[in-house]
């Protein structure tokens, strides 16, 4: 990677706490790769035949011990890479997790087999430089440029395939059974997600909380159905109050305060909260009278945050799946340090990743466009990189 200044940055790799696990997965690969090149030849001689069984997936099923579904999911696996030879090579040598290898295999098609050899070279690269994520995102983006009618194709037998099955069961409790579309189902899990958040303590399973959140979401559409509420981050009321000094000197304490509890709290967790939050002036006089409390401001305002949403997707932390939703906008540079808040010195965190950057000495330095330099305690730098968007090249 390249530091602002323009000289390169040896960055320490923050995946591989334990480089055995690497080594023994490029193995596990390799020899996966090995069986698929066995039960292929096993298959184009018919041997599986002479011992008696009806098909290749019985005989596979009853020599390795896996499901029918298992089975039939290799041997299509084993055959289809025969016609994806740089994919069948990049398997082999254990750079490409089978997570990959499956959605490419997936994106083969005969009707675009001579383009899929034209870009395989390069849909490889993506496979072994991107997260599974945003190369699911950026294979499904070369598919709607390869084969655009068969990604027509397909949304329409995914929206057709959409249904809401409504039954009234003999306690007169009633069950409910969906099947939607991509785009559908993402509406409506935002929706109920927005309406079952979680309260301090709430004992209600996640599975109640969605079923009491979908009630609360059809209550609102009969109450407002011109306009049904629900914002995207609706959090409880929490007071971080600390003297503007100690604030930027990292020194002293102060109070967080909910409508329940009371405590003293570390700068440092003040900062934290500080990140992301409505920022009031407080002035007080002797006695802690109030003598002024100014009009509230969104450090991060709502526009903002939808930049960021969009950017980030969620967390930034490698490995952590939490929404945008559920995440804080971190300050880099924060805020009481002269730092801007604007989306080049802001990544979205989620609570346990916001609170460890904080409380374990770990820092981030913007690198603009997005991306971060990560520096845990030791000393060490990461690459922070945004999630890819589209076909954005990876380098």
């Amino acid at each position: 990677m390249r530091s602002v200044d323009g000289e390169f940055e040896e960055l320490a790799s923050y995946h591989a706490p334990a480089p055995d696990a690497i080594d023994s997965t490029r193995l596990m690969r390799q020899a996966r790769a090995a069986q698929l090149d066995d039960i292929h030849a096993t298959v184009a001689t018919n041997r599986f035949y002479t011992q008696g069984f009806r098909s290749p997936t019985d005989w596979l099923a009853t020599t390795t011990h896996d499901s029918v579904g298992h089975a039939r999911s290799t041997l299509h696996l084993a055959d289809r890479i025969q016609r994806m030879p740089v994919t069948k090579a990049t398997f082999a040598t254990g750079s490409l997790a089978e997570s990959a290898l499956r959605l490419l295999a997936e994106a083969w098609h005969a009707d675009i087999a001579d383009t899929f050899e034209r870009d395989e070279e390069m849909l490889c690269g993506w496979a072994t430089r991107l997260s599974f994520s945003d190369f699911r995102i950026a294979l499904a983006v070369w598919r709607q440029h390869a084969d655009p009618d068969r990604a027509e194709r397909t949304a329409e037998e995914r929206y057709d395939q959409r249904a809401l099955h409504m039954s009234t069961l003999l306690d007169d409790m009633g069950r409910l059974d969906a099947t939607l579309d991509p785009e559908g189902y993402a509406i409506v899990a935002e929706a109920v997600r927005a309406h079952s958040q979680r309260f301090d303590g709430d004992e209600r399973s996640a599975a109640q909380r969605r079923a009491d959140g979908l009630v609360s979401l059809a209550e609102s559409a009969l109450a407002h159905v011109e306009n049904v509420p629900g914002k995207r981050r609706r959090k409880p009321k929490v007071v971080a109050t600390i003297a503007y000094d100690d604030l930027i000197a990292q020194s002293g304490g102060g109070l967080h305060e909910t409508d329940t509890t009371r405590h003293v709290a570390t700068p440092e967790a003040i900062r934290r909260l500080a990140c992301d939050c409505g920022l009031h002036r407080l002035v007080t006089g002797p006695g802690s009278t109030i003598l002024d409390h100014g009009r509230r401001q969104r450090v991060v305002s709502d526009s903002l945050f939808d930049v960021l949403a969009l950017r980030d997707h969620g967390c930034r932390f490698d490995g952590c799946t939490t929404p945008a939703s559920a995440c804080d906008a971190h300050h880099a540079i924060h805020w009481a340090d002269d730092g801007e808040t604007e989306p080049d010195n802001l990544a979205l965190l989620c609570w346990h990743h916001h609170h460890f950057l904080h409380e374990q000495h770990w820092s981030m330095s913007p690198l603009g466009g997005g991306h971060f330099t990560l520096i845990d305690d030791t000393g060490a730098r990461h690459q922070m990189r945004p999630p890819t968007i589209g076909l954005a090249r990876h380098d």
